[in-house]
């Protein structure tokens, strides 16, 4: 079985609807979700700083309504999925599950208790924060290494209590050093980094520390590797390849055992964002741009040492 913990659909199909598009997944998605052997997309739920923060209620409604319109249209192609039995399920059918996931709480307006209405409507993951503050979290700075912010506000602890009531997973990627420590010590249950590297291997305060990685491991987590040039190789973007990938991976196997490895590759290259056409993004690519790429990540990952098991089990298993 074959996972990726993020990728930012919803936004997309979101704005090529805008655009007049319909069928989005069907004709921009699913060729390289089949080639790639893909079984399970991670969809972000994510607004643009410029909406907020008066628009992005609105907008996540917008995302959400866009992917059930794709959803009714798509001839049984694919699913949401809000069980592991939704995942298996579709997998014996021949069908990509998708699952939905905040990226940033901000859509909730300051107000835990709307996190139910969007349970409701499908979404099992919640990510506190994006690269920026927000009322119930502090997030990461990419480049920013001095900066320190704070961690749960009062509203945050209530939105995390009651993610967690409810069986959500807690994402702590994107989270500052103070948020994710407030996030562990609530923690009843696994949390996922859905979509970062090893700050030993890449030093940006945006990925995890070696603490951070064996935190995770201790509950019974996992991290998708980001497969976004910067995040994997900060220092030298341009020159990242799916070996780094693959070395990220293998040093967090030596940090917390091969059952924290995932992949959640973070692809942007095809995304219209404001967010991606800031200079400071200027350098960022997808390391491994469609799905059906994902066989250069295995073949780097077998010869770093990982045996076919683990592979499995880092696709997705």
């Amino acid at each position: 079985i074959v996972i990726d913990t993020h990728l930012d659909l919803l936004p997309d199909i979101e704005q090529k609807h805008r655009d007049g598009r319909t069928n989005v997944i069907l004709d921009d998605y699913m060729d390289s979700f089949k080639k790639g052997h893909v079984d399970v997309i991670v969809s972000s739920i994510f607004v643009d700083s410029e909406l907020l923060p008066e628009l992005g209620l609105k907008r996540a409604m917008e995302q959400i309504a866009v992917f059930y319109q794709e959803l009714d249209s798509c001839s049984g192609q694919f699913v949401l999925a809000t069980t592991a039995k939704d995942i298996l399920d579709a997998r014996r059918q021949g069908k990509l599950a998708i699952m939905l996931a905040f990226e940033g709480a901000e859509p909730l307006n300051a107000n835990p208790s709307l996190l139910r209405a969007f349970y409701a409507l499908g979404v099992r993951i919640l990510g506190l924060c994006w690269s920026r503050s927000n009322w119930a979290a502090d997030g990461s700075r990419f480049f920013d290494f001095d900066y320190q912010g704070y961690g749960l506000t009062e509203g945050g602890r209530k939105l995390v209590a009651l993610a967690q009531d409810l069986g959500m997973i807690i994402d702590v990627s994107h989270s500052n050093e103070k948020t994710f420590w407030d996030v562990v010590e609530m923690s009843t249950q696994p949390i996922i980094a859905t979509h970062s590297c090893a700050r030993a291997l890449s030093d940006t305060p945006r990925n995890l520390s070696d603490e951070q990685i064996q935190a995770i491991g201790r509950l019974g987590g996992v991290i998708g590797v980001n497969g976004a040039s910067l995040v994997a190789r900060f220092k030298d973007p341009r020159s990242a390849t799916p070996d780094d990938l693959a070395a990220h991976m293998v040093y967090e196997k030596k940090l917390a055992g091969a059952g924290i490895l995932g992949i959640g590759l973070d692809q942007c290259d095809r995304l219209n964002s404001p967010t991606m056409q800031l200079e400071a993004f200027r350098d960022v690519f997808d390391i491994i741009p469609t799905h059906d790429g994902l066989d250069k990540l295995a073949a780097a990952l077998l010869e770093q040492g990982l045996t076919e098991d683990e592979l499995a089990g880092a696709l997705g298993g």
